[in-house]
């Protein structure tokens, strides 16, 4: 069993129902990835020079991923509405229309050039 030691979502605030000491215990004493970091050294599966070796591998591997998505356009900015439902409510198709006004309104505050084209 784990225990979460963040907030459920960015707005929750868990200091309303748990103490900052509560949380600070738990991440002390029972984190699960110190557990499994001591389990892997007692074994001699892991250590400090494979962590910085892994890491550093990681983070190259991330960064490369990162460069090339920038690269990809982003999603046509329909999908803003129509990922969700099958058929737009009233609301989204007003909400759509605001958008699309706005963009025409305004476009050197709101480029679109590195969005897809809608279908």
């Amino acid at each position: 069993m784990t225990y979460r030691v963040g907030h459920h979502s960015t707005s929750d605030d868990s200091s309303a129902y748990r103490s900052k000491k509560e949380v600070e215990d738990w991440k002390r004493k029972d984190n699960p990835l110190t557990r499994l970091r001591k389990y892997l050294e007692a074994r001699g599966w892991w250590n400090d020079a494979l962590e910085v070796e892994h890491k550093t591998a990681i983070r190259a591997a991330i960064l490369k991923e990162f460069a090339a998505a920038e690269k990809q356009k982003k999603p046509p900015l329909s999908d803003l509405f129509t990922d969700v439902y099958d058929q737009l409510t009233p609301a989204l198709r007003e909400q759509e229309k605001e958008l699309h006004d706005l963009i025409e309104r305004y476009p050197e505050y709101y480029p679109t050039d590195d969005h897809a084209k809608s279908s």
